[in-house]
């Protein structure tokens, strides 16, 4: 009998000793985790062949971010608006840094350490050598979404 309470006490202690030990479970999907947001493109003459439209996270700290490979690049799914067409994009996995965002072209097949073409950046949308565009710190806590306005011509690239 003193034996059986002695392996009943360890055995809680050893259940203690594990649900301590853990972590609280994460929501995978609370805000800051993601960078998410919208491209509205402002003509609607979409391009379907060549390539493809993209959504592109370039280093902030580089010298010429925009004229370099993005860190991250993912293909669009537009639907139409009304006389335009806008698409979602989502980011997650990212490292941990400070980015720019932007609407991009990129060619198909892929050509290897090929830049594609911008056609819209956050903070700037369809400006021409936008100076400032918008700093993005990620993961960050406020979790909005990052809306860009963009051109669909890739003759009007806006770097």
């Amino acid at each position: 009998m003193k034996g059986l309470l002695v392996l009943i006490a360890f055995i809680l202690v050893f259940f203690i000793f594990l649900i301590s030990s853990c972590e609280s479970p994460q929501d995978l999907n609370r805000p800051g985790d993601k960078m998410d947001g919208f491209i509205t493109y402002v003509d609607s003459n979409l391009i379907r062949n060549g390539g493809y439209y993209s959504v592109s996270v370039y280093n902030a700290d580089y010298s010429d971010p925009f004229n370099s490979q993005p860190i991250a690049i993912d293909s669009l799914v537009h639907y139409k608006v009304g006389i335009h067409y806008e698409a979602q994009f989502s980011f997650d996995g990212i490292p941990a840094g400070r980015f720019y965002v932007a609407s991009t072209w990129s060619r198909y097949p892929k050509i290897p350490n090929e830049i594609p073409i911008v056609l819209g950046i956050y903070g700037c949308d369809t400006s021409f050598n936008c100076a400032t565009p918008t700093v993005i710190i990620y993961p960050n806590t406020n979790g909005n979404f990052r809306n860009i306005t963009s051109w669909t011509d890739t003759t009007k690239r806006v770097y």
